[in-house]
């Protein structure tokens, strides 16, 4: 498939993120989710802001911000975020979480000898999963019902409202989790999605199911599942999921998302030190170009948040049509 060509000599060129940066999703009370990432899950606490608060888990960090928009649904598995985590600590993590009034299930697999999986909830109502790629053996484990398997999820049973404390004189495990592993969004259609995350920024596929596709992009697996629904809210900022790129390939980046007739925005920066810039998938999750460091000029770019009056048009920023190169 031959890209789309557009304003730009940058367009020719295959770009791709640089590596993977950050999850920002929305929280209803930010103490409540500074406890969870932190003292349940082990996260560092890199920033800590009226409203808004990041925990670092080695290779990613998560954002919390107490502003609007949408958690998983109760009833939907999308989207998910994945944290690696080892063998001998999959059981421990699941007892600790249960120990602080953090709803499980039972760990299950889709492949008999592959992965273990469990899905698990902040207290905000997003969603994520324990994955063990391989080396579990502590108990047998169930196959998922879309694997072929009778293994079927309560999601609506794995919400709840705050965390509790864990019993008076309680052994709780001082599991962790390792690192970041993979995301799954929602999306329209798979098959658009995985155009748009290898023809336009530079994705590989790693994995194609009839109901699943993973593209590797800088490095990061994004998963792909069809839903009616799920991603970012039409005037949201959050969820949103950030990659990072290199100081020279921003603009092209920017470039050539515009040549594909996405909607993008200026570039901006909230400490005169980094650059980013917020788009869309076409169904409608938000992403984000995210360079740390090392952008000519990045004192010079519009300032948003606590420092500047740069605002974004996040609903600007969605779009039905867009130069699709399987169409």
């Amino acid at each position: 498939m031959t890209p789309v060509t557009g304003p730009s000599q940058h367009t020719a060129k295959k770009l791709t993120p640089s590596g993977f940066s950050h999850i920002s999703v929305p929280v209803r009370d930010i103490e409540q989710s500074k406890r969870f990432f932190v003292e349940v899950l082990g996260g560092a606490l890199v920033r800590d802001t009226p409203g808004f608060a990041e925990a670092r888990f080695n290779n990613f960090i998560v954002g919390m911000s107490s502003r609007s928009g949408n958690p998983t649904a109760p009833t939907a598995e999308y989207p998910h975020y994945g944290f690696t985590v080892e063998p001998d600590q999959f059981l421990p993590l699941k007892l600790r979480l249960e120990a602080y009034g953090v709803p499980t299930h039972e760990p299950w697999t889709r492949h008999d000898d592959a992965e273990a999986l469990m899905y698990f909830r902040d207290p905000a109502g997003n969603q994520f999963e324990m994955y063990c790629p391989k080396g579990f053996n502590k108990l047998p484990l169930r196959r998922g019902g879309r694997a072929g398997g009778d293994f079927f999820i309560d999601f609506p049973a794995l919400g709840y409202r705050e965390l509790r404390n864990p019993p008076s004189g309680a052994d709780v495990p001082k599991a962790r989790v390792a690192g970041f592993n993979h995301m799954t969004i929602p999306v329209r259609d798979m098959y658009e999605g995985k155009r748009f995350l290898t023809e336009v920024l530079g994705g590989d596929v790693v994995l194609e199911l009839a109901d699943h596709i993973t593209v590797a992009v800088g490095g990061a697996q994004v998963g792909m599942a069809p839903m009616a629904g799920g991603w970012t809210a039409y005037d949201a900022e959050f969820p949103h999921y950030a990659f990072f790129v290199d100081p020279e390939d921003i603009v092209p980046l920017k470039e050539r998302l515009e040549s594909y007739g996405v909607p993008t925005h200026d570039i901006w920066t909230r400490n005169g030190i980094e650059a980013l810039m917020y788009f869309r998938d076409p169904s409608g999750n938000l992403l984000e170009l995210y360079c740390k460091s090392g952008f000519k000029d990045a004192d010079k770019l519009p300032r948003g948040g606590a420092g500047g009056d740069y605002t974004i048009d996040f609903a600007a920023l969605n779009y039905d049509r867009w130069k699709d190169p399987g169409k």
